[in-house]
């Protein structure tokens, strides 16, 4: 060995070292932090627990490698929250999309977990245009509905993509309402649209996600961070929810967060993230506001646990559970829930018999 390029070599080593973060780095100690923040009916939110905040939780909890089923408070868990909340889940695409994402993470049937058939009410709400929701419902929720759809196995509507690349701006943007106005788009919005284009089919390598991989190229901090977009009246400094969706849609994308073609200054999207987090473990929104940012949590965990949406698919049956009579929302009879569950006493007492 040349003895001359010795330091060389250990200055490189050592770039490589710390750009290697490892993955799921600073997620156990998110996780401890939003135990804190669990009411007691088992969900999550301020100042009342809401289904798509708890559907969001969920996630970073499956993503972070924990199970949301022994997350107890007061006898009450995520998951049983979920369960009572299935009316309310399906009040929207966005909201349904989430809780059938959650509970497939958790390995749950989103068809029957809740007494509500969250998919057949998520596909309901596919309007004429493609769009899912109708005006309404925001971009993003329209990408989760086509995420969630991904996620159990469900045909993709070929009108619910159209809509939304036919949503996408000239700088590769997407707007967080689908206006198309050129310097509309944002970041985050970009990032949804990428997961859910990449879920429905669309080439990593083709012109649309290129073009946004290229925005995001353009996008990025010194820090190796995201802003929300720049340039903006509001400032563009990295801030912990931008940088952690694009991580995802990078993910989805196929692309390496931790890569050189995403180190500046010898930062990168991770080690960003990774700088927002507060010694108790929450996230902080920006390095200007230090404190301790619930949503700024659970966004960030999946980007570090290194998971793009959905991060598990699965398969449900292709019928509804029970067709409604007169539409809207479809229930599962309580009637059925009762009759499963005097079977399953009778077979456990016929087996209890037979062990004797």
């Amino acid at each position: 060995m040349n003895i001359k390029r010795f330091p060389i070599i250990l200055i490189v080593l050592s770039i490589a070292l710390t750009i290697a973060i490892p993955v799921n780095a600073g997620a156990p100690e998110a996780l401890a932090w939003l135990r804190t923040q669990q009411n007691p009916d088992g969900g999550f939110g301020s100042p009342e627990s809401t289904v798509g905040t708890t559907a969001d939780t969920v996630l970073a909890i499956v993503a972070g490698g924990e199970d949301p089923a022994t997350w107890d408070k007061d006898g009450n868990t995520p998951l049983s929250y979920l369960a009572a909340n299935g009316t309310a889940a399906a009040a929207s695409a966005g909201s349904a999309a989430k809780v059938i994402l959650a509970l497939v993470a958790a390995g749950k049937d989103p068809r029957t977990f809740s007494g509500v058939d969250l998919v057949y009410a998520l596909e309901q709400q596919l309007g004429d245009d493609g769009k899912f929701g109708g005006e309404a419902e925001t971009l993003a929720g329209h990408c989760l509905a086509i995420m969630a759809l991904k996620s159990v196995s469900r045909p993709i509507p070929p009108a619910a993509v159209d809509w939304l690349k036919a949503r996408q701006i000239e700088d590769g943007t997407w707007s967080w309402n689908g206006d198309t106005t050129p310097g509309s788009g944002d970041n985050n919005s970009a990032a949804y649209a990428v997961m859910a284009l990449i879920a429905a089919g669309e080439p990593a390598d083709g012109e649309v996600i290129a073009k946004t991989i290229a925005h995001f190229h353009a996008q990025q901090n010194a820090d190796g961070g995201f802003p929300y977009i720049n340039p903006s009246e509001w400032g563009t400094d990295t801030d912990s929810n931008s940088t952690a969706v694009v991580i995802q849609a990078l993910i989805a994308a196929g692309e390496d967060p931790q890569g050189t073609a995403w180190t500046k200054d010898g930062n990168t999207p991770i080690s960003a993230l990774l700088a927002l987090q507060n010694a108790s473990g929450a996230f902080a929104w920006q390095a200007a506001t230090p404190d301790d940012n619930f949503l700024s949590t659970i966004q960030a965990v999946p980007a570090i646990a290194g998971k793009a949406f959905p991060f598990v698919v699965t398969t449900v049956s292709d019928e509804p559970a029970v067709l409604p009579t007169t539409g809207g929302v479809l229930f599962i009879p309580a009637s059925a829930v009762v009759v499963t569950g005097l079977a399953l006493l009778g077979v456990g007492w016929t087996l209890r018999r037979s062990s004797k």
